[in-house]
């Protein structure tokens, strides 16, 4: 049953507070709105829902028909989370129950305020059609009413909260930074705040939200699911995690089955990003994880407080096999990962193998390209590194990625833009699965005892090598995302370094130095 819009004039506010607690006691809405997203939408023509948007939007939903009902969230920054639970649920709340009295909290009290803020605005510009409107004796920043007796109230964390009954509890990230998260002080004194002040002063059937960054295992949110569990588990928290790359189940780890049923190494939409341009999303991730600490990126973007252990490498690993000079260079290669099957990103990698056996990976031209631009940026590539050689993988399009090389050779030549015969091309065909040929490559940038000195293949210290070395430590076994510069880097390794599993010795000519010409026509070679 939906009840009619209402007005509320002053000389009748005993009449609708009387309407409002039938309402209320039968469960019945003022308008119906069916959801804070949606009450969001209507209003604000920036607000964007997105996938991810809806499977909160759905739990806070759920969380009205829970008396006492807990939901935790955790979703990286940037993404909307804030706007939706911190300024867009009090007003539907209060729409569905114009009685509760809402408190909202946050590690800086401004932060509180600025949201509590904007939802009081949003009532005053929105509310009349809805009947709700805004108590004239109590209306500022940080405490409203409304004529219905409802409400809400901001405050920082650790801030008092005495005399403020709370059927609505909302903490919106109690810890500023990793700094106060790393704080054991910090962590004990939000806690306490918690147990103490946010705790006593919920109502019987509260409800709690809680949406945080989970910096630390004993922060906030590590302890609450320590103590309560998860519902999964027999526990309170309905927890709504949503990694910005999905994960395998692994709760051993943190991770759960995935809210948005997403295969292992899907990518999270966001608001700015067309919701079906996967590559798209993928670049805007990588690029996040490139500019991440491997500590930050777990913590900020897949939600758990610990280093990944199912990645190829770490961010020490890669720091460790960084350098800032390269020796001579023996054999230099070009590799080319084409797009395809689903992915329009062609990975494009050169390095060479050099004078003291190891492979240095020393470029990246990875991007979105065309089988046409892809095949022209290999040979440019080849130019700029005196390549001997391109190797591409021709698992889409068979022989059609060597003559597109050889066509884009000879534009070239005849624009001046190179010279001479092409570099060898070497066909490979990924037959086996992604990691029996990657662990091997990881294998060799760590070396065997990890150190600094052990590793056959080393990264140079350019700048657009950052994607590269991010997709290394980004992608894990199982992984349904194909990145296009960790498939090439692999393709080139495996060629360089032919002692590897699934090599093969290189019968072409060695000792070819940057800059030197080439000879001997476009010599090609085939390999499984």
């Amino acid at each position: 049953m939906t009840v009619p819009v209402l007005a509320s004039p002053a000389d009748k506010r005993y009449e609708l507070r009387r309407l409002v607690e039938v309402l209320a006691e039968h469960g019945l809405p003022l308008a119906d709105i069916p959801s804070p997203a949606a009450l969001a939408a209507r209003h604000d023509r920036l607000f964007k829902i997105c996938e991810h948007t809806k499977v909160i939007d759905d739990a806070l939903v759920r969380l009205v028909d829970e008396p006492g009902g807990r939901l935790m969230v955790k979703i990286g920054p940037q993404l909307g989370k804030s706007t939706l639970v911190s300024r867009w649920l009090p007003f539907w709340w209060l729409l569905r129950r114009p009685l509760d009295r809402a408190v909202l909290t946050s590690y800086a009290s401004s932060l509180a305020a600025g949201h509590s803020a904007a939802c009081r605005d949003m009532i005053a510009d929105f509310g009349a059609e809805y009947g709700l409107s805004l108590s004239s004796t109590e209306s500022n920043r940080t405490d409203w009413t409304l004529n219905t007796g409802g409400g809400l109230r901001a405050r920082g964390v650790r801030g008092g909260l005495v005399g403020n009954p709370m059927d609505l509890g909302i903490i919106d990230d109690p810890f500023a930074d990793r700094a106060q998260a790393d704080s054991p002080v910090f962590r004990e004194a939000v806690w306490e705040w918690y147990s103490s002040v946010f705790m006593s002063r919920q109502s019987p059937d509260a409800r709690q939200v809680v949406i945080m960054t989970p910096w630390h295992q004993d922060d906030l949110a590590g302890r609450l699911l320590k103590r309560d569990g998860r519902v999964e588990d027999g526990g309170l928290w309905n927890v709504v995690h949503l990694p910005a790359i999905a994960v395998a189940e692994d709760r051993e780890r943190g991770f759960y089955a995935d809210p948005l049923g997403r295969a292992p190494g899907e990518p999270l939409t966001h608001p700015k990003i067309p919701a079906g341009d996967r590559d798209a999303l993928m670049r805007f991730w990588t690029k996040r994880r490139a500019a991440t600490t491997t500590k930050d990126w777990n913590a900020l973007y897949q939600g758990v407080p610990h280093d990944s252990e199912g990645s190829l490498l770490s961010d020490l690993d890669v720091q460790r096999a960084t350098v800032h000079a390269i020796p001579d260079l023996k054999r230099i290669a070009v590799a080319v990962d084409p797009s395809g099957g689903g992915r329009d990103d062609a990975g494009l990698v050169a390095g060479g193998l050099g004078v003291d056996g190891r492979v240095y990976l020393t470029h990246n031209r990875t991007g979105r390209m065309t089988s046409d631009r892809w095949a022209t940026a290999a040979c440019l590539l080849a130019v700029d590194v005196g390549a001997d050689r391109i190797v591409v993988e021709k698992n889409f399009g068979g022989d059609m990625a060597r003559l597109l090389i050889l066509q884009a050779w000879d534009n070239l030549v005849r624009d001046g833009k190179a010279a001479g015969l092409p570099p060898m091309i070497q066909e490979v065909t990924a037959r086996r699965s992604k990691v029996l040929r990657a662990e091997p490559i990881a294998q060799a940038i760590k070396g065997r005892d990890g150190s600094d000195e052990g590793g056959r293949v080393r990264f140079g210290d350019a700048h657009e090598l950052k994607q590269l070395k991010a997709e290394f430590t980004m992608w894990e076994p199982g992984s349904t995302w194909s990145p296009g510069a960790l498939d090439a880097s692999v393709h080139l390794v495996t060629e360089l370094l032919p002692s590897l599993p699934g090599g093969a010795r290189i019968a072409s000519p060695t000792g070819i130095r940057r800059g030197e010409a080439r000879g001997g026509g476009p010599r090609i070679e085939r390999r499984a």
